[in-house]
């Protein structure tokens, strides 16, 4: 299925009526697609988001934000080297949080394959390839170069019944015509309760990261779950928060 929707906050908004209104609270596959050019929120947005962070701190999980700098970390961003540098710096205190014990979203894009041989620099190879680097290298914008990679079978494949990390598999950048981009990424399983908000905001300010870097602009984001489901949310609640914003979707 295809929820599609002006911002973020209306395609998530989507899914969760789509699911209230239904006996299925899975799909699989699922495809959630958002605009990202529209420069002021939805008049409920601020609402959603304290019912959603209200919610998630009364079942002990983290906030959308936080969340969302797990994909990116928006509160570092000063341009490529100087994002780069400060979470290099900030990552041994960031590694310590429990809840990164199996690994960090963009820790993977920006050192993959750290603890088995040279760390990879995703994000900054990506960059590089795109622009080129005067002197060295001409740009190339072939789309399947500009890919960034999440999934470590040395560290994921395992035979744990859940692990819960990476769900994210990987990222790609896709320049379009006139300088646009969009930006796809492809989940195996995702919960709309608990991470989803969280994960569409990182891949937001990710996106926008990277647009900028590669002097493009960022217009739309596929996010692509193999799994999608409610999670743990109490149905009942669902239902409550889907029947009090449902018009916002209902009326387009």
């Amino acid at each position: 299925m295809i929820f599609e929707g002006e911002t973020l906050t209306e395609s998530w908004l989507k899914v969760l009526v789509h699911m209230s209104e239904n006996k299925s609270w899975e799909i699989t596959p699922a495809i959630t697609k958002f605009k990202t050019t529209k420069s002021q929120p939805e008049k409920y947005q601020h609402e959603l988001e304290n019912d959603l962070n209200e919610y998630l701190e009364s079942v002990n999980q983290p906030k959308i934000h936080t969340t969302a700098g797990t994909i990116f970390p928006d509160s570092l961003d000063g341009g490529s080297n100087t994002v780069f540098e400060r979470f290099d710096k900030t990552w041994k205190y960031i590694k310590k949080d429990h809840r990164n014990n199996k690994g960090h979203y963009f820790r993977r894009m920006v050192a993959y394959n750290e603890k088995n041989g040279e760390p990879v620099n995703q994000l900054q190879h990506i960059i590089e390839t795109y622009n080129g680097i005067e002197g060295k290298r001409q740009p190339v914008h072939r789309r399947s170069a500009l890919i960034a990679l999440t999934f470590d079978p040395t560290l994921d494949h395992t035979a744990q019944p859940q692990r819960g990390f990476p769900c994210l598999q990987q990222v790609c950048f896709v320049p379009k015509k006139n300088g646009a981009m969009a930006m796809n990424a492809i989940y195996a399983t995702q919960h709309l309760d608990d991470r989803a908000y969280g994960n569409y905001l990182g891949l937001l300010n990710l996106g926008q990261f990277m647009a900028r870097e590669m002097s493009l602009e960022l217009t739309e984001i596929n996010c692509i779950a193999s799994i999608l489901r409610v999670g743990t949310m109490n149905k009942s609640f669902a239902h409550k928060l889907a029947e009090k914003y449902k018009d916002h979707v209902k009326k387009k």
